[in-house]
């Protein structure tokens, strides 16, 4: 699926839509459109549309590192410009079959896909899953001819447009051409940005590291991106001082269950004053002086916890902000991004124009190739990867990450360098080495936990796991090992003398291992119904396994790796949680399966905040609530270290002397409230 991602800002506008939306419905017979799919702005795949009349058929792949979607979709339009036809086949992004159709007749709409079946004789524009750029132009034309401009969704939710801005763009020859913004709300965490021309057609669309631009606008694409990003970051900045409260005077958590990160131990009735950014006192509540006129929060019941660390974040989006802190996650680790784009949102989270958390960020490494990641910064030679390194150096990163297409040559050439500066040195293993061919190397931690596992697989997968490999041969091989036996012991023990962490974003095997067509993926189960409408259903999509076999296998292959994940606790490595998907919720999910694993919820807790904390150099500052430490601290119902699942009640949270309730920064980013408990 195309990521629909961005803001929007409430810009006056309405003329210029309906003068388009008087003219979107004209097309010649048989108009084609030719567009590419950029990458860090390198081709990544391409889409075809194909109007004649009412009916418009679309061609679209995709190529990311192996992975993709490709699709050929054919969809008929009624005079509203709402679907009354809809075929969709191809692969999915995991290169798994998809068929989706859709029919309206009489008022009845009916829908079967790889993820779902219904039918409903209400009104409504019916969304594929495998949605692309096509898509969300043809949702915004019809959306310009709904009344407010707005439409309820099939299968669910309900989808607004907002008009952002008027470019106008030269022509080949002299002369200029109007194109529009606007951002479709509804789908995801931040409204759809699309740029259309003024017949309608799609112009450009995407975020971050991906977008689908016409051919004829090519060598306009970074305008318009750049364009769009300054209109979709001024709504966020005028938004953020609503969704987060700063006192103005000390505040005092009163009679307060306390965990201590560093002994690993809850300590009951306890109270923490806090003044500005940071923590002034903290102790039994018997013995600490409340500040006059201090804000009192009632600690009854509650669990104050320092802020937990997310330690393998992207931060693409402005939206993961909000979705980081509502989940009580105050420090990120991003390790891979777009240098100036991630400095841009970090300065604004540190000074608070935007909400988010803090930042540590590592630079990325690849090297050239097919299957190269979406960060192109590569190098080839020993020269290349040390003057890459110091400029990251120079730049303020504190880590290096390498990357599947690396050559193996390299690596010790980086460790050097990494090490000279005093960086750390991680990453994903490079094709044709294991993992502890890295870290004999110089490795300091390796992203993944599925690379520990491929470290006892055979050369043959371990030569192409810069592809899909990496993922598929833990569905398919990792059943057969014993993460008891003496080989597996060795090598924890290995790691641990060399001082390894790992840093397992586990929640990514349970969705690729367990996670079943029709039932919301594992890791966002929790949440699913509340998401907005496209990534509520993106959740549905499932794991790897085709057949009932697949997923018996897959499940034991989970089973041996939540096997691993706890040999490694006990065998002493380092442990540290994070994501590489979807902010916050799944973050938390992270946690639990710590625990399911059979790991103890203090060592858990532990490992979320002080152990994260010192993994990132910053445990002086950080990760533990102490007098004179910056005052990074969540606030939940109930006690986390007998119910892992309460870190999901999250009362409050405090970063940079302000004060967050998770209601507002959810609403913001289009999640609904939870039930009431």
């Amino acid at each position: 699926m195309a990521r629909f991602t961005g803001s929007y800002r409430q810009i006056a506008g309405a003329a210029s839509a309906l003068a388009l939306a008087a003219v979107a419905f004209q097309a010649q017979a048989e108009t084609r459109y030719d567009y590419v799919v950029l990458t860090s702005g390198a081709p990544s795949g391409d889409m075809t549309v194909t109007v004649d009349g009412s009916k418009r058929t679309s061609a679209y792949r995709f190529n990311d590192r192996g992975r993709g979607s490709e699709s050929r979709a054919e969809v008929v339009l009624g005079a509203d410009l709402i679907p009354v036809r809809m075929t969709v086949e191809g692969l999915n992004y995991m290169k798994l079959p998809i068929s989706e159709r859709f029919t309206r007749q009489g008022g009845q709409a009916s829908w079967i896909a790889s993820d779902a079946k219904g039918a409903t004789r209400g009104p409504g524009y019916y969304m594929p899953n495998e949605a692309t750029s096509e898509d969300l132009a043809m949702l915004a034309r019809a959306l310009m001819r709904a009344p407010g401009r707005e439409l309820p969704l099939l299968p669910g939710g309900r989808a607004k447009l907002e008009h952002l801005l008027d470019r106008q763009e030269p022509v080949a020859g002299g002369g200029t051409r109007k194109i529009s913004l606007y951002a479709v709300s509804g789908l995801m965490f931040s409204p759809s940005p699309v740029w259309l021309d003024e017949q309608g057609e799609l112009v450009l669309e995407g975020s971050a590291w991906t977008f689908t631009v016409r051919k004829d606008f090519v060598d306009r694409a970074k305008v318009l991106a750049d364009a769009q990003a300054a209109a979709l970051d001024a709504r966020d900045i005028a938004r953020a001082p609503q969704l987060g409260r700063r006192p103005g005077k000390p505040v005092a958590f009163r009679s307060v269950a306390l965990f201590d990160s560093e002994a690993k131990v809850l300590r009951r009735d306890m109270t923490v004053v806090v003044e500005g950014q940071r923590i002034v006192s903290a102790g039994p509540a018997a013995t600490v002086a409340i500040p006059a006129g201090a804000e009192i929060v009632d600690g009854a019941g509650k669990t104050l916890l320092p802020g937990f660390w997310d330690m393998h974040a992207h931060l693409l989006f402005n939206y993961e902000g909000p979705l980081n802190l509502a989940a009580g996650v105050t420090s990120t680790r991003d390790l891979g991004n777009t240098l100036d784009e991630l400095a841009l949102r970090k300065k604004r989270f540190d000074s608070g124009e935007l909400v988010g958390p803090r930042v540590v960020r590592a630079g990325f490494i690849d090297g050239p190739g097919p299957l190269s990641g979406p960060i192109k910064v590569q190098a080839s030679t020993p020269d290349e990867i040390r003057t890459i390194i110091r400029d990251y150096a120079a730049k303020g990163m504190t880590q290096i990450k390498l990357y599947s297409s690396l050559d193996p040559k390299l690596v010790p050439v980086a460790a050097a360098e990494a090490h000279r500066l005093g960086l750390r040195l991680s990453g994903h293993v490079p094709a044709g080495m294991t993992l502890r061919d890295a870290v004999d190397a110089g490795y300091d931690e390796v992203q993944h936990l599925n690379f520990v596992a491929l470290n006892f697989m055979p050369p043959e997968i371990n030569a192409k796991t810069n592809g899909i490999t990496r993922i598929t041969a833990i569905a398919e091989h990792a059943w057969e090992l014993d993460p008891g036996d003496q080989r597996t012991r060795d090598f924890i023990a290995y790691l641990r003398d060399r001082g390894v962490a790992v840093d397992p974003t586990f929640s990514l095997y349970e969705n690729s291992l367990l996670g079943r067509v029709g039932e919301p993926a594992p890791a966002q189960a929790a949440v699913s119904d509340r998401l907005p409408a496209v990534l509520r259903r993106m959740t549905y999509g499932g794991g790897l396994a085709r057949t009932p076999e697949e997923q018996k296998r897959n499940a034991l292959s989970f089973q041996r790796m939540q096997q691993l994940l706890a040999a490694l606790h006990r065998g002493g490595v380092a442990l540290v949680p994070g994501t590489d998907q979807m902010a916050g919720f799944t973050y938390q999910r992270e946690l639990e399966l710590y625990a399911e694993a059979g790991i103890p919820t203090v060592d858990v807790l532990h490992m979320a905040t002080f152990g994260s904390a010192k993994v990132a150099g910053l445990d002086a500052t950080l990760g533990s609530i102490r007098p004179g430490k910056l005052a990074d601290m969540v606030l939940v119902d109930g006690d986390p270290t007998v119910r892992m699942s309460d870190v999901r009640k999250v009362a409050l949270v405090i970063k940079d002397g302000v004060l967050f309730t998770p209601a507002p920064l959810l609403a913001e980013v289009g999640v609904q409230a939870p039930a009431a408990r």
